[in-house]
């Protein structure tokens, strides 16, 4: 490189859209009937012998844990970069007056 030529830049980090916040939470659903899954299989070498209702009780139940732990993240991590999160909220009427 020559004196003049500038550094390149790193690029820029893209804030996350409304589709790849989709895509966190339906990963972690994912992960989480997985994990419900295994631990299902775990229960049943281990001689508790649920069934089907069994896996099913599991799979949901840590596929909906897995959605909420992705969405929590996927939020604080868009909020990291500078991304507003909740709705704005504006206050009308005799109390949300400034005086």
């Amino acid at each position: 490189m020559s004196p003049k030529t500038p550094p390149p830049a790193e690029p820029a980090r893209r804030p996350m859209t409304p589709m790849s916040r989709t895509r966190v939470v339906l990963a972690g659903v994912a992960l989480g009937a997985l994990w419900g899954s295994f631990m299902w299989f775990a229960f049943e070498i281990a001689g508790r012998e649920s069934g089907v209702r069994g896996w099913a009780y599991l799979a949901f139940t840590m596929a909906m844990i897995g959605g909420g732990v992705a969405g929590v993240f996927g939020a604080t991590g868009a909020k990291r970069s500078g991304e507003r999160i909740s709705p704005r909220v504006r206050r009308t009427g005799k109390r949300g007056r400034r005086r």
